[in-house]
């Protein structure tokens, strides 16, 4: 995958689906992640028409590490990723842990984020009366409570956890991370997005645990943003079965983001409300836009293109 050199001389690892032209979506991936293309999630989109940008967050991948990296200090990477690009407006996705992160997007670069598709996103960690593990399972509580006891606590789980999918097959993960996954997740975890989800968290594990450690040290401290400097369009999507990151996220964040549209689902979890549905949901988020988003100068992603 193309690499982009970054001012400070770090790699920022990238890649580049769907069709030629058409409106570009920058997709933040989850905590384990990487830029590695998942057909069963961004296939819905780039059938939708829409051309979709993944990276691989630092210490992922062939990214560069950059110690002690904020949200928003990725949310400030991506901004220079596009410029680089030549994307001048686009839209956002964020899955997860990747939610945090497309909000960032739009409050560091908020003339170019047309609009915000955020899906089972983690709150802020210090949420005002929100009870942030409540709910989740055991994985994530014990991912969580290490919070404030220094970056040995946090290396020992994360060590801990990524040694349960690392190189294991869709069923060992199932197993090893079952408080995580209702039966709903289960079965798409078993089904043709666990062979995805499986290479895009081999290939950000591949070279160390850094991307994590930093994934899980940026979650739980300020974020370098404000919810209020968001004005762009969000659709909020979160299912109430979810046990890795509790519908009481989404709730605050859709009492927190003045620009939110909620869509709570009651029958859904956190993998089978975003595989194979993304591209639906954007078009929700497309509705809302405050303008039609000019095609990308053509050539300037050829690049990357596959």
């Amino acid at each position: 995958m193309p690499l982009f050199r970054l001012p400070d001389g770090r790699d920022l690892e990238y890649e580049v689906r769907g069709p030629g032209s058409g409106p570009v979506v920058l997709f933040h991936h989850g905590m384990p992640g990487s830029a590695v293309p998942m057909d069963t999630v961004l296939g819905s989109m780039t059938q939708s028409g829409y051309q979709v940008v993944t990276y691989s967050r630092a210490g992922y991948g062939t990214s560069s590490p950059n110690a002690g990296r904020t949200v928003a200090d990725t949310a400030a990477d991506c901004a220079l990723l596009l410029a680089h690009l030549g994307v001048a407006h686009h839209r956002v996705v964020g899955w997860s842990a990747g939610g945090p992160h497309a909000l960032a997007s739009a409050a560091v670069a908020p003339e170019h984020v047309e609009g915000v598709l955020i899906v089972a996103s983690f709150a802020p960690f210090d949420a005002d009366g929100l009870d942030y593990v409540d709910g989740m399972g055991a994985q994530n509580v014990a991912q969580f409570a290490t919070a404030g006891q220094g970056e040995p606590a946090v290396r020992e789980i994360v060590g801990q956890m990524a040694a349960a999918v690392r190189g294991n097959t869709p069923a060992d993960v199932g197993t090893s991370m079952a408080s995580l996954l209702p039966p709903v997740d289960l079965a798409v975890l078993t089904a043709g997005y666990g062979a995805d989800n499986a290479a895009t968290m081999d290939h950000g594990l591949s070279r160390s645990d850094e991307g994590w450690v930093a994934d899980l040290t940026a979650l739980t401290s300020p974020w370098g943003f404000d919810l209020d400097d968001i004005t762009a369009p969000v659709e909020l999507w979160h299912g109430a079965l979810d046990q890795m990151v509790p519908v009481t996220h989404g709730q605050w964040l859709t009492a927190h983001l003045p620009t939110a549209v909620a869509h709570l689902t009651p029958g859904d979890g956190h993998l089978s409300l975003a595989v194979g549905s993304l591209g639906e949901k954007l078009r929700a988020l497309s509705a809302r836009a405050p303008r039609p988003l000019p095609d990308v100068p053509k050539g300037r992603l050829a690049d990357g293109w596959t």
